[in-house]
């Protein structure tokens, strides 16, 4: 039988101010990946929102929901630029590769969420913290069929996922206090999350990151 693979550690200050400083130093470009993927999604729910006709707004609403995917996967592959130490660039945002396991993968994480929350709330949290950074696995690997992602991200949190979970509960209430800003403060704690996830999943995989 093979050893346990020791679990990378992390804490959850490191993390927090790791993406800050990261962000601060390349707030000129990841910011403005951050705006673009921030101005998308209000776009696209104020769109749908505005159309009362039931089948217009279910389409929307679907197309939407697309069109937020793929900006998600965007700002995934702009964090992991910088937590590389390269410059983001807003074509990143725009780039379809990876999106066919990515989709799938989201659908499968998104059902898997819903049940367990279901299911007394607990076992949603735990399902949720264990497959997160499927998005990652994708951005880095666009090849990846979504059920590998998924695997991937459970194999790297399995030992730390308590830490996840504080981890989880400060980002919430750091994009809660960004939300008192109104729009600008949720561009930055939008970016710095998605910054301190990268560089989450750079450790856990036991590789290196930069300097920020």
């Amino acid at each position: 039988m093979e050893p346990a693979r020791p679990v990378p550690r992390f804490t959850i200050s490191e993390a927090v101010a790791y993406s800050w400083n990261a962000c601060l130093r390349n707030a000129g470009s990841y910011l403005l990946v951050s705006l673009v993927v921030f101005a998308g999604n209000t776009v696209v729910v104020l769109l749908a929102a505005a159309n009362n006709t039931a089948g217009f707004q279910l389409a929307f609403e679907l197309f939407g929901a697309l069109i937020d995917l793929l900006l998600l996967l965007g700002l995934i592959r702009a964090s992991l630029d910088v937590v590389d130490g390269a410059v983001p660039r807003l074509g990143t945002v725009f780039r379809p590769d990876g999106y066919g396991p990515y989709l799938v993968a989201s659908i499968f994480f998104l059902l898997g969420t819903y049940l367990g929350f279901i299911l007394l709330i607990v076992p949603g949290l735990v399902f949720a913290v264990m497959f997160q950074f499927y998005g990652y696995v994708v951005a880095e690997h666009p090849d990846v069929s979504a059920t590998a992602a998924l695997r991937r991200s459970a194999e790297i949190t399995r030992g730390a996922r308590l830490r996840l979970i504080g981890l989880a509960v400060v980002l919430v209430c750091l994009n809660l206090a960004g939300a008192t800003l109104c729009v600008v403060g949720l561009i930055v704690t939008y970016g710095i999350s998605a910054l301190a996830l990268a560089y989450v999943y750079r450790v856990l995989s036991d590789r290196p990151v930069a300097m920020p």
